[in-house]
């Protein structure tokens, strides 16, 4: 975006880095279906999109949503989720009970159109979560993606609930992924963000001969 507007600067991408708190955890047995997004409940991420997908997923009756964060949108989502069979989870919770709702998670989908990193799915999916995401061409997230499996159509509830049934149609492959995928955050990790900070201030001393 910013090469696009005329930044014409060496530019350094660095990301703000997955604190060692948030790593891969067992799950924990449970008789519902998880499906889990944080974030900020506004119209850019698009959170209405879960409501639709969910309610076409043939594993509707079994899936409780967890919407953990708070904004504008929040008594419109309250009202979408009375379609729902179970009702869902919406609110801000702390850190603790973060990793408490990413423990028992079994996907976690991120529908945002816009978004310059998305830490929060990258902690998600470090914690050892299968990601669904948003395929946009204004969000950043859609490289967490490891393969077509976990990126949907933007703004379309349809492909969204496909992908969702397609993952819980296969718990062994789901398992299976959920490893692959805390290992492929592993290079977002904060130390390896400073190693990168570092490098440009040593480019930059080097450029400037200071």
């Amino acid at each position: 975006e910013l090469k696009a507007n005329g930044y014409t600067a060496k530019l350094h991408v660095i990301s703000n880095g997955i604190e060692d708190k948030f790593k891969y955890m067992p799950k924990e047995p449970h008789d519902k279906i998880y499906i889990t997004m944080v974030g900020r409940l506004s119209g850019e991420k698009r959170q209405d999109l879960l409501f639709e997908a969910i309610k076409k997923s043939k594993y509707e009756k079994d899936i409780q949503l967890i919407l953990a964060g708070k904004g504008p949108k929040y008594k419109q989502y309250i009202k979408l989720g009375e379609n729902l069979t179970n009702k869902p989870i919406i609110k801000f919770v702390d850190e603790k009970e973060l990793m408490k709702i990413l423990q028992k998670t079994d996907l976690y989908v991120h529908t945002s159109d816009a978004e310059i990193e998305a830490i929060s799915c990258l902690e998600a999916v470090v914690c050892g979560n299968v990601p669904i995401i948003a395929n946009s061409d204004k969000s950043a997230t859609p490289q967490f993606a490891l393969d077509e499996r976990s990126l949907f159509e933007a703004g379309n509830s349809d492909d969204l609930a496909k992908k969702i049934d397609m993952w819980l149609d296969d718990k062994e492959e789901l398992e299976k992924m959920r490893k692959v995928y805390s290992e492929s955050a592993e290079k977002y990790r904060i130390e390896k963000s400073m190693e990168k900070i570092e490098e440009m201030f040593k480019d930059e001393i080097k450029e400037y001969g200071i």
